[in-house]
Formats: structure tokens, C-alpha cells, sequence
């Protein structure tokens, strides 16, 4: 019982914190290591494995956060894919295991994922899709390590998101209210979002400089407009064709079982009363 009760006391002396900013203290800094290498065994801005950039930015914040993403996906409290706000943990099962997890991310809103991929099309700190087919088949879980927020509305300037830039209000991480979202195609919305997407009043600009203008629901253009032409419904990450492996850091999981595995043997090894 007392192994079970510590991540959720955790998560209660968290809220000490006052909701922590997870947009500035750990968001933001992750989203600044875009670009960082994968390294097996990685735990700072030189080279990261997927849980060790995890490890890295949590860790100040949780100090009992678990190394690898198969313990990381036993700890905090788990939450349903349906509720997942900015800084929650999401675990998928990549490798040659198809029920162990060996992968871990973080979800930034906006469909958005951070995360540092060991293999495929997409290879160090990147932000995916969560929505994208290959990440899709593989979730496996996720869970809530901090506070989800305030609920206050907050500024952020050029968030990296999977389809493009934002700028304006969010809500615990999460577009709400006006904003500007420059997309990765050229593309350009300004107007209302809620939970992420484009609703409410906005104007659509086409990277040609053909607008649509009006209203806009729950991420679709205005009535009586293509939704082939709205850039951030469109599946076009190579992660929707991707059939390989990401072998994550199933090995470091290996090998803490094994070190484990070792050090009960030698817990529990009956003593060497020598020969007669």
C-alpha cells in the first residue's frame, strides 16, 4: 500500500508549487532542445534518450520520477488519452514487445507530442503528432505527474506546436482565446481558439493570400468551405506510413531488471559456510 500511495502524495506536495507553470518551467525549455541528438542513455542537452529528456526536465519539479519509461508509466496518476493536458506523460510500445512500453513523451496541446525518438523518419527532439497513425497504434498509456494548472489565461510567443508556430492566450498550455498560429506549410490563422483548435471568430490566410473568413468550429474552416484546403486537419507527417521499430530505452529496462535480478540473488543466496 505505502509503494502505491507515494506518487499520488507526491503529486499533493506538488500543489504546493501553486500550479506550476509547466508552459515556461518545462514546456518551453523542452521545445528549446528541438534539434538535440538522440543518444542511448542520454540525460542532458547534449544527447537525450526519450525518457532521459524526460528525466531532465521533470526531475527538479519530481524528484522521485522514475530513470526509464516503463517504471515512469507505473508512477503518477493515471488519466485517459481523452484528458490530456499540457505536461501530462504519454507511454506508447514501439519495440519487438507489443505490450511493453519502451517509449515516453510529453504532450504540449494541440495534437502535440515532444520527444526524443531513438529511430524512423523522425530521429532526436521532435515535436509529432499524437494523432499520427503510427503514434496512434502504439499508445499505450498515459499519466499525470503534475498539477494540471490554474486555469488562468496566459501569453506565450512562438510555441511550437506539430503544425506550426503559436502566438497568444492559452489555458494550462493550450490555445484558448485569440491567437495567431503560423503553419509549417505557410498557411496562417488568426482569431479564436478553444481547447487547441480554431473556434470562433478567425480569418484563414493561404500561403497564395487567399482568405477565408468567419466563423470556425471545433478546428474546421467556415461553412461551406473545403476542409482539404485547412492545413491542420491534413495527415501529412511521415509518421502516417512509418511500419518500423522505435526501440526507445527497452534496453536500459533490460538492464535495470537484470541489475535488479542480480542484487536480489545475491539478497537472498543462501550463506557460504565453506567446505569440511
Amino acid at each position: 500500500m505505502k509503494k502505491m500511495l507515494l506518487p499520488f502524495l507526491m503529486i499533493l506536495s506538488l500543489s504546493s508549487l501553486n500550479a506550476l507553470n509547466v508552459q515556461n518551467d518545462i514546456i518551453d525549455k523542452g521545445v528549446g532542445m528541438i534539434g538535440t541528438p538522440y543518444v542511448y542513455g542520454g540525460i542532458n542537452p547534449s544527447g537525450f534518450d526519450c525518457s532521459g529528456l524526460v528525466y531532465y526536465l521533470y526531475k527538479p519539479y519530481v524528484s522521485n520520477l522514475p530513470r526509464v519509461s516503463a517504471y515512469m508509466a507505473e508512477y503518477g496518476s493515471k488519466i485517459d488519452r481523452s484528458h490530456l493536458v499540457p505536461g501530462d506523460l504519454v507511454f506508447f510500445a514501439t519495440g519487438s514487445y507489443p505490450r511493453r512500453v519502451t517509449h515516453v513523451a510529453i504532450y504540449i496541446g494541440q495534437d502535440s507530442i515532444l520527444h526524443s525518438i531513438s529511430n524512423g523518419p523522425d530521429r532526436g527532439v521532435t515535436v509529432t503528432q499524437l494523432s499520427a497513425a503510427y503514434w496512434d497504434d502504439h499508445y499505450f498509456s498515459s499519466a499525470r505527474v503534475l498539477p494540471a494548472g490554474t486555469g488562468q489565461v496566459e501569453r506565450v510567443e512562438d510555441r511550437q506546436y506539430a503544425k506550426g508556430t503559436f502566438s497568444g492566450e492559452v489555458v494550462n498550455g493550450e490555445p484558448e482565446g485569440e491567437g495567431v498560429l503560423v503553419m509549417n506549410n505557410g498557411d496562417r490563422y488568426e482569431g479564436d481558439f478553444s481547447d487547441g483548435v480554431f473556434d470562433g471568430s478567425g480569418t484563414y490566410t493561404r500561403r497564395d493570400g487567399t482568405q477565408m473568413a468567419g466563423e470556425f468550429t471545433d478546428g474546421r474552416l467556415p461553412e461551406g468551405q473545403s476542409q482539404e484546403d485547412n492545413y491542420l486537419l491534413t495527415k501529412d507527417s511521415p509518421w502516417e506510413s512509418y511500419k518500423g521499430k522505435v526501440e526507445g530505452d527497452y534496453r536500459l529496462w533490460l538492464e535495470a531488471e537484470q541489475n535488479a535480478f542480480e542484487e536480489w540473488k545475491k539478497q537472498n543466496s543462501p550463506p557460504n559456510t565453506g567446505s569440511r
